[in-house]
Order: structure tokens, then C-alpha cells, then sequence
């Protein structure tokens, strides 16, 4: 067939055909995945796959801003920059020559014992007047002048 010969009622009659074929296809494609909802249990979707990250579930009885509260946050504010550092040299200044474990240590200063840990393994290895005593415990060496 010659696309140069063909007539308007003949070009018309084409466009008809077709449009007519993608609609009985569209409905074929609507009835297959109703075949496989019916099939796995599961809905399908006709039009193909969803983009985007699928929604999470609402649990019942739960309002959105309690939810959003107890996300792994808790309700205090954040201590100021250098805070912690005051408070543990303080508490190994007052504690002297014994020096403290870092479990007695977060105790009397109120931070857990985690990240007493980690500030000795980072900040405190970088003060030369923090001499370590044993495993978890640490001392205050006053400067000479």
C-alpha cells in the first residue's frame, strides 16, 4: 500500500480502525489485571507500575502530631556547644587524684554513658590534661606552669 495514493475516507477510516484497536486494548489490559487481582488476592494496578515511594500506613486512634512527636526525639532541647565538655572536667576536677569511671562520671552529670564514651574517644584524646587510668576510667592532671 502506497501512503501517497490513499484517499481522505480511506485515511479516516484508518484513524477509526486504530483508535478503535487502542481502546480494546486498553480494556483487554483492565480485565487481564482483574484476572490477576481475582487470582493473587492482591489489586493490581492496569495502568502499570506507581512511581514515587508507596504511602505508609495511618495506624487507627493515632493522632498525626503524637506521632510525629515520639519519632525517636525526645521532648529537650539541646545542650549549647561545649557544654559537656565544662561538666566533665568539672566532675574529674572535683573527683582529684582518683580520677572517675565514665559510668559514675554520666551519672553525676546527666549524659548517658554513650556519649561520655565517645567524647573521651574523640575530644578527650585531644586534652593532654586527661590522662586515662584503666578501661573507663579517667583523671584530671593539673597543667604545670
Amino acid at each position: 500500500m502506497n501512503i501517497t495514493n490513499i484517499s481522505s475516507t480511506a485515511l479516516k477510516n484508518l484513524i477509526k480502525l486504530t483508535q478503535r484497536k487502542e481502546g480494546l486494548l486498553n480494556e483487554i489490559q483492565k480485565i487481564e489485571s482483574q484476572l490477576a487481582s481475582l487470582i493473587t488476592g492482591k489489586p493490581v494496578r492496569a495502568t502499570g507500575k506507581r512511581r514515587g515511594r508507596p504511602a505508609k500506613a495511618k495506624k487507627a486512634g493515632r493522632p498525626a502530631k503524637a506521632a510525629k512527636a515520639t519519632k525517636g526525639r525526645s521532648s529537650a532541647k539541646r545542650a549549647p556547644r561545649g557544654q559537656i565538655k565544662k561538666k566533665i572536667l568539672a566532675a574529674l576536677k572535683a573527683a582529684g587524684d582518683a580520677g572517675m569511671k565514665v559510668t559514675d562520671l554520666s551519672k553525676k552529670i546527666g549524659v548517658k554513658n554513650a556519649n561520655v564514651h565517645v567524647w573521651f574517644s574523640s575530644t578527650g584524646k585531644k586534652l593532654p590534661e586527661i590522662k586515662r587510668v584503666g578501661k573507663g576510667h579517667f583523671k584530671l592532671v593539673e597543667k604545670k606552669a
